[in-house]
């Protein structure tokens, strides 16, 4: 009898531990996602079938709807915007907010549909500008992966090279 209560606590804990390592597997890695959208005076142009601006937030919206229906607790958002606050001229190269802070997908959806329809065009195009100060937006955090959306019509206005700010925040 001794024998097989051996062999009982032996399954039990070879049990518990694969209970444990599958736990483990499962762990969600944490996905932020982080739009950046271009707010400048630009977006005002025409194209195609109405404005840029107008183009581009119904694109957003589609794509945070489609954002929606993951697991929501391994996705973070957050928005973004440059060229909204001030108009040209002057030109302002810091002309960018973090609007929308991160949070998770189910809930934030709804305030970046929110903001992106106040939204109003004004300014210039800070892009790499925009691009550095958004690295500084994601929560310090080991164990995320962290994406920026950049949703733009134009190019660079302010002597910087958002290609090189790229590649240095993929490093």
């Amino acid at each position: 009898m001794l024998k097989y209560r051996y062999i009982l606590l032996f399954f039990l804990l070879v049990g518990n531990l694969g209970l444990w390592a599958q736990k483990e597997q499962e762990e969600v890695v944490l996905t932020r996602i982080l739009f950046v959208f271009d707010g400048s005076q630009s977006m005002y142009a025409r194209w195609q079938s109405g404005r840029k601006i107008d183009v581009a937030q119904q694109l957003m919206i589609k794509m945070l709807d489609s954002l929606e229906s993951l697991d929501s607790r391994s996705f973070q958002l957050a928005l973004r915007v440059y060229g909204h606050q001030k108009p040209v001229p002057p030109q302002d190269c810091n002309d960018t907010r973090l609007e929308v802070d991160f949070g998770e997908s189910s809930i934030i959806t709804d305030r970046i549909k929110a903001k992106l329809k106040l939204l109003r065009a004004r300014g210039t195009t800070p892009i790499a500008n925009a691009l550095e100060k958004g690295a500084y937006d994601f929560p310090k955090n080991v164990n995320s992966r962290n994406i920026i959306i950049l949703i733009t019509d134009g190019i660079e206005e302010c002597e910087m090279d958002p290609c090189s700010v790229s590649r240095l925040l993929q490093r």
